[in-house]
């Protein structure tokens, strides 16, 4: 199962930034996730535009300067998880990954169909991943007097989401799901296995969430606290 660190090790050192990617490095991981956006004319490495405003002049990197320092060797038996936050950049991003050699141990994943659909048509080889379900906040972490309109989502893309994303693997659209960890059940992992893909959840930072997916047999796990890998693993092997 690989082990992904959520924006470097984002409950390390803030995300998307270099402090965050170096303390990732040095933690059990085998990928780092981190996010790209369009924010005043560039390609930044934030997860949104307040997110950008917030490090500007600080710890904001560009899309270039942080592809630069993780093209370095340091970094070079990790694979990257390029999160493409909205539609627009596609091509550019390839080309930025190619010019550093860093498109063969990249997956580019996003919530917008369109934009892989994009990529396949250019670059067939590029391993790609649809990130499920289309949502713009964490559903866990809403307000409890929506919590049973929260588990109601849940439960509806447990049913459909799994026949969903086997069609699209096997029409050969993408290569992995990321899902959300709260809808990954047997039978999505069944279904994205299935038909020959990968299943990876997000976000998890609590062991037992951990267990759970690892049980099911999921290909690998997003975490903002990279260390609770190692936390879990050692739980494990007492029990």
């Amino acid at each position: 199962m690989k082990r992904i660190g959520h924006k470097g090790a984002h409950l390390v050192e803030a995300g998307n930034t270099i402090a965050s990617f170096e303390a990732a490095r040095g933690l059990p991981i085998d990928m780092i996730e981190f996010d790209v956006i369009r924010w005043q004319g560039r390609l930044v490495i934030a997860h949104d535009p307040h997110d950008a405003a917030e490090r500007e002049g600080d710890s904001l990197l560009t899309m270039e300067q942080g592809l630069d320092h993780l093209a370095g060797g340091d970094f070079s038996s990790l694979g990257l998880d390029v999160d493409m936050k909205h539609r627009g950049f596609e091509l550019e991003l390839i080309d930025a990954l190619a010019e550093r050699d860093l498109h063969t141990r990249t997956t580019i994943t996003t919530m917008h169909e369109q934009s892989l659909t994009l990529i396949r048509e250019h670059h067939p080889g590029q391993h790609i991943g649809l990130t499920i379900p289309l949502v713009n906040r964490d559903w866990l972490a809403m307000p409890k007097p929506v919590q049973a309109l929260v588990a109601g989502g849940v439960g509806y893309h447990r049913i459909r989401q799994p026949t969903r994303v086997a069609r699209l693997l096997r029409e050969g659209a993408i290569d992995a799901v990321m899902a959300f960890h709260a809808v990954v059940g047997r039978r999505l992992v069944d279904a994205v296995q299935g038909a020959g893909g990968e299943i990876y959840a997000w976000t998890v930072d609590d062991v037992a969430t951990i267990d759970r997916l690892t049980a099911l047999g999921v290909d690998g796990i997003v975490s903002n606290d990279p260390r609770l890998f190692q936390r879990a693993a050692a739980d494990r092997a007492a029990a």
